[in-house]
């Protein structure tokens, strides 16, 4: 990449449009969003021109906004405003979700990230830009300048890999840890990390079945994006809201109409792993594709038994249909 063009991405990245306070001074959201792009690309998390919201990429800018924060206004939850903010300094770019487009244009259209998520498919970078940063020592001379302009005084506490490491952490706790262990570090959570240990939750439980549906042996992923853009759900068996509980012991992969009648209570599945339908509803006899087809079925199970889901949490299941 030519010298004039990594000079002038560099002057951007040392004067992004960034909110100020009198009292505070600024607060760097886009610059530790930058970073956390950096460090996605570093890590292989990144590997094409579309910045998709994961786990990865949430995790990392919290952790720096945890680590390099000098101000009152400068909180981790408020991921959703640089994602949408940066394409008013010119090399950042949003892709809508088909049918979303108008919303972008809308005035104060993305307020949280549920409603970030819901219109925006993933961000992109001028081309030229994304040319540059895949050379390590321009993507180092960057990350350096964001360092230095915004955070002078705590550069030093930047960590490299901190969002990754972080991932792994909880996807071993989601995997390993026991449940009620678990609750405890997930109860006091706000909507960022929420949204890491949701987003992560859906890909672990997703990998250890397969992307296969337990219950009717639907395999579907998307062949563009498979990780990020999986077909199927993740299932919690007792609700999130009451068990805070994201191992995979309360998980199951299910195509989304059985996803929908597991949660109202349309059918159950027994301490044997088998399903077992409510009388509480009636379907269309010789249906192709109803749920009764499936009474009796044994689910199709994880290769490891620890990830089996776990009897206690079917019973709860089970007396509330």
């Amino acid at each position: 990449m030519s010298k004039p063009v990594h000079i002038a991405y560099s002057h951007r990245f040392t004067h992004l449009r960034v909110a100020r306070s009198r009292q505070y001074g600024e607060a760097p959201y886009k610059p530790a969003l930058l970073l956390a792009v950096l460090d996605g690309i570093e890590d292989g998390n990144i590997q094409e021109n579309r910045i998709y919201i994961t786990p990865e990429l949430l995790a990392a800018f919290r952790s720096l906004c945890r680590d390099l924060s000098t101000s009152a206004l400068f909180r981790a939850n408020d991921f959703s405003l640089p994602f949408y903010h940066l394409t008013g300094d010119g090399f950042w770019h949003l892709r809508t979700l088909p049918g979303m487009e108008l919303l972008l244009t809308a005035s104060r259209s993305v307020k949280s990230l549920r409603s970030l998520r819901d219109t925006v498919a993933h961000a992109y970078l001028d081309a030229e830009l994304w040319a540059l940063v895949q050379e390590p020592v321009a993507r180092e001379e960057l990350r350096q300048a964001l360092l230095r302009r915004y955070f002078p005084q705590t550069r030093f506490r930047y960590q490299p890999r901190a969002g990754t490491e972080a991932v792994q952490q909880l996807r071993r706790q989601m995997l390993e840890e026991p449940a009620a262990t678990y609750a405890l570090r997930a109860v006091a959570t706000d909507e960022l990390d929420a949204a890491v240990r949701s987003g992560l939750f859906k890909r672990v439980v997703l990998e250890a079945y397969d992307h296969t549906c337990a219950i009717s042996g639907l395999k579907l992923v998307s062949t563009s994006t498979a990780a990020l853009n999986p077909l199927l759900d993740a299932c919690h068996i007792v609700p999130w809201a009451l068990s805070h509980d994201d191992t995979i012991g309360n998980g199951l992969a299910l195509c989304p109409n059985l996803h929908r009648a597991f949660d109202r209570q349309l059918f159950w599945i027994d301490e044997d792993y088998t399903v077992r339908c409510s009388a509480a509803f009636a379907e269309v006899a010789g249906a192709t594709h109803g749920i009764r087809q499936f009474e009796g079925q044994r689910l199709q199970l994880p290769a490891k038994p620890a990830w089996w889901p776990r009897p206690e949490n079917l019973r709860v299941k089970r007396v509330a249909c």
